[in-house]
């Protein structure tokens, strides 16, 4: 796999990485509790965009229904839209370094 030369961290348990011929990594932190080491473990790799950053929004609010971050459709609502346009911002940094 080629080495990524630009990397944002979302929510301390994700990392987007553009890769050296364009596409982009979705990758997932875990914390290793005998290591007591964060490793990486590459979910996905895109080509598109908009599919990688629907599936971030995915994974995160699936995160926070299961940390019982929010309980409530009206709490679903404002987390994901809260986090489409934080994904938004993330999308305009990636263009940025990717051109």
């Amino acid at each position: 796999m080629s080495c990524s030369h630009s990397v944002v961290l979302l929510n301390n348990a994700l990392k987007i990485a553009v890769m050296e011929n364009g596409d982009l990594s979705l990758i997932q932190l875990c914390l290793d509790k005998e290591k007591r080491d964060i490793t990486e473990s590459v979910i996905a790799i895109y080509q598109n965009e908009l599919n990688l950053l629907s599936d971030v929004v995915n994974l995160l609010v699936k995160r926070a229904v299961f940390h019982k971050q929010i309980s409530s459709v009206d709490e679903l609502t404002k987390l994901t839209t809260e986090l489409a346009s934080y994904c938004a911002d993330v999308s305009r940094k990636l263009n940025d370094r990717r051109s």
